[in-house]
């Protein structure tokens, strides 16, 4: 149900480009989201390295060796003042913490801010290194991180004599992961306010930049209803296009309508004349009343034909969905006409028709439709036809049958095309269906073929019903 729902939602173009951007902007955000903070974490590690890195030269600069010349077997060592000029290094527990090893890897000094603290070993730092060279990591103490760097120093205490010293600088991770947590809280807050605004921005733009299709379809509401010939308006370039080849379209359309109304309004005039003749001779004669009345509503039929046929042919547009037409007495004209024309077949005709049949089109259409396909039964039944409807799906279902061959399943669908005929014995242009199925049609109706229950051929129609 939510996915039927939602499918109709994305009908719209706009909803469509909502639900998309909907979809990848968060993703973008995001992305962008963790690039940001990566390279907001590599900028603090590099403060943090540069930091440790100046701590250290620092305690190049403060150490220094004895004034007095090393006794023999006495251990070199180097001497570091009382205080440093970074003040975190004196108060205890700043988080800013500093030793130095030996040659023996002892610990011969540490700084005034380690007195609470448990200073690491030697092995818990990284191997020796090369005179000169520095590194940094960030190693767990007290169940606590910290960022720690360090640099071997070979020291001249003696004349031909280097001993190397170990100068390491530490500091907790403390201020570095408040930083890094108070940017990412920014960081989430003002990405997500910049997602807002931009579903918002692209609301409106997506609104104005539709408003060409909202301007395309009032215009094209404005031809049909018949105000306008054509498409009017100044339209995007994008769209112009389309409204020039449509007017385009519209006028050839336009053309053929006028060849056919000048072709049609000539065979109406050629035979119109011929059949108020008739009609004049029929009014005339007395000799079969039943003939001669007979012949009078078909020549009457004759004549509401050739009209409809006319203005059906040069009609502007499409009254239908105007126009209400009862079926029950469209259906019983058809059946006594046709009884007639079929009296030595002596058809059984059963009607079932629902309360409320009403069509919402045309009364020549429906007479049409029906007509064809009534005749069709009268014509290849044996002795029953059967006529039945009722209101489906807000529809008028209109169900014909007969007990006639019937049509097999292979040929149901071509019966519909114009020209088509199963049975070439009987006389027949095989044009009635096809007739049915265009009117049918273009009410955006069905018409389908199925085995009738009474043996013969059974024909569905499904209209538009003004019930």
């Amino acid at each position: 149900m939510q996915t039927t729902l939602l499918s109709k939602k994305l009908t719209s173009i706009r909803a469509r480009l909502f639900f998309a951007s909907a979809l990848l902007l968060p993703v973008f955000l995001g992305v962008t989201g963790v690039f940001l903070d990566r390279a907001f974490q590599e900028s603090l590690l590099t403060a943090e390295k540069a930091r440790l890195q100046r701590n250290i030269y620092l305690l190049y600069s403060a150490a220094d060796l004895p004034t007095k010349p090393l006794k023999k077997n006495e251990k070199p060592r180097l001497i570091m003042p009382k205080e440093l000029k970074d003040k975190d290094f004196e108060r205890i527990n700043s988080g800013l913490y500093a030793y130095l090893f030996n040659d023996k890897k002892e610990l011969v000094w540490q700084s005034n801010s380690t007195s609470l603290q448990t200073p690491p070993t030697y092995d818990q730092i990284s191997p020796k290194l090369k005179t000169g060279e520095s590194a940094e990591i960030i190693f767990e103490l007290d169940n606590e991180n910290y960022f720690l760097a360090y640099s071997d120093i070979f020291w001249e205490v003696a004349k031909n004599r280097d001993v190397p010293f170990r100068f390491v600088a530490v500091h907790d991770s403390e201020d570095f992961i408040a930083e890094k947590n108070a940017y990412r809280n920014q960081l989430w807050q003002w990405l997500g306010a910049v997602g807002v605004l931009l579903l918002i921005a692209q609301t409106a733009i997506l609104r104005w930049g539709l408003q060409p299709l909202k301007k395309l379809a009032k215009a094209l509401n404005a031809m049909q209803s018949g105000d306008t010939r054509d498409i009017e308006g100044d339209h995007p370039d994008e769209l112009q296009d389309i409204v020039d080849n449509l007017n385009q379209v519209l006028a050839r359309e336009q053309a053929l309508r006028q060849r056919y109304r000048n072709s049609l309004s000539d065979l109406a005039h050629s035979l119109k004349t011929p059949l108020a003749v008739m009609q004049a001779k029929l009014s005339q004669a007395s000799a079969d009343a039943e003939l001669q009345q007979l012949a009078a509503e078909q020549v009457a039929r004759m004549n509401q034909v050739v009209s409809y046929q006319l203005q059906r042919a040069v009609s502007s547009q499409q009254q239908g969905s105007h126009q209400r037409t009862e079926l029950e007495p469209i259906v019983l004209r058809l059946v006594n006409a046709l009884q007639k024309v079929y009296a030595n077949k002596a058809m059984t005709v059963q009607t079932s028709l629902a309360a409320h049949s009403v069509f919402a089109g045309d009364e020549q259409d429906l007479m049409e439709v029906i007509g064809n396909i009534t005749e069709n039964a009268f014509k290849y039944g044996k002795s029953r036809v059967s006529i039945h409807s009722e209101i489906k799906d807000k529809h008028l279902l209109i169900c014909i049958s007969d007990d006639g061959p019937g049509i097999p399943a292979a040929q149901q669908s071509r019966i519909l095309e114009r020209g088509h005929r199963l049975d070439t014995n009987i006389p027949g242009q095989g044009i009635g269906l096809a007739v049915a199925a265009d009117i049918i049609h273009s009410y955006a109706g069905q018409l389908k073929v199925n085995q009738s229950p009474l043996g013969g051929a059974e024909f569905q129609l499904l209209l538009p019903t003004a019930s």
